[in-house]
């Protein structure tokens, strides 16, 4: 069985000038929970992500952080995840032309799940946007 996923690189230009804005956003449970998902816990290197409020639309994911750098990116790896490659990660950079802060996001999904990742994101990026005005 393949289970090597592609990998997807989405950019979106968030309305900040200054990466310490935006790492709480990508890397603390509360700024998680304003826009990623319901529910965020982390301990150390754990995640565990809660979407959905009832016990029947619930959906849980963990996660373990492999790379983080303060300011700068965070990187998790889903447990269970079957491709020893994929991974997800947020990264913070600043655009060369309007020195705002770009959040760089890395993906995995089989080929044909690709167009429904890139909707996904985009979707959290509207929700990023409406939470925190970024």
């Amino acid at each position: 069985m393949n289970t090597k996923k592609k990998r997807i690189i989405l950019e979106y230009e968030l309305n900040a000038t200054s990466p310490s804005i935006i790492w709480p956003v990508i890397s603390e449970a509360s700024g998680l929970e304003r826009w990623f998902a319901d529910e965020v816990e982390r301990k150390g290197s754990s995640l565990k992500f809660t979407w959905g409020t009832s016990y029947m639309n619930k959906d849980e994911r963990n996660a373990t952080i492999v790379k983080e750098q303060k300011e700068k990116l965070i990187r998790f790896k889903w447990d269970g995840d079957e491709d020893p490659e994929a991974y997800c990660e947020m990264k913070i950079e600043i655009g060369e032309i309007t020195n705002d802060c770009v959040l760089v996001i890395t993906d995995f999904a089989e080929a044909d799940d690709l167009d429904s990742l890139r909707e996904l994101w985009d979707d959290n990026m509207e929700s990023l946007h409406q939470a925190t005005g970024l």
